[in-house]
C-alpha cells in the first residue's frame, strides 16, 4: 500500500505504512509519523511544477568513455601504452571490454598495436 506522502530523505513519492512505520521504496528510510510531520516534511511546502523535476546524471555511452579512457592513456604515457601498465579496474569499465575496444580501434585503423621481445603489446596512434 503506498500512501500518498513523501520521504523527508529523498524527497521519494513511493512511500508505504507497514508496522505503524512508514518505508521508502528508494532510499530504504524508516520513520513514524511523528517524525514525518516534523519540519523535514516536503508535504506541506508546495513548490511549483518546474521545481518538482529531479536531475539525474546523463551517463556517456560505453564507447565515449572507453574512447575517453584511451585518451587519457595516451596522453599519460606520451602517446604509447600497454595494456600491462594500466590498472586491472579501470573505473566502471572492465578491463575485457577496454582490451576489445582496442581490437577494434586496431582494425579500424585508428591505433597501431606492436609487439615487443617480452611479448607485450604496445599501442600508439598512427603517425
Amino acid at each position: 500500500m503506498v500512501t500518498p506522502g513523501r520521504c523527508p530523505v529523498c524527497g521519494s513519492d513511493a512511500v508505504y505504512c507497514l508496522l505503524d512505520t512508514l518505508h521508502c521504496k528508494r532510499c530504504q528510510n524508516i520513520w513514524t509519523e511523528e517524525k514525518k510531520r516534523s519540519k523535514y516534511d516536503v508535504r506541506d511546502v508546495e513548490t511549483p511544477v518546474s521545481n518538482q523535476t529531479r536531475a539525474y546524471a546523463i551517463k556517456e555511452s560505453p564507447d565515449k568513455r572507453m574512447e575517453k579512457q584511451l585518451e587519457n592513456y595516451l596522453k599519460k604515457y606520451q602517446g604509447k601504452f600497454t595494456t600491462y601498465t594500466i590498472a586491472s579496474a579501470i573505473g566502471d569499465i572492465q578491463t575485457a571490454m577496454f582490451r576489445r575496444y582496442l581490437k577494434k580501434c586496431v582494425r579500424h585503423r585508428t591505433l597501431v598495436e606492436e609487439k615487443d621481445q617480452y611479448g607485450r603489446y604496445w599501442y600508439s596512434r598512427p603517425e
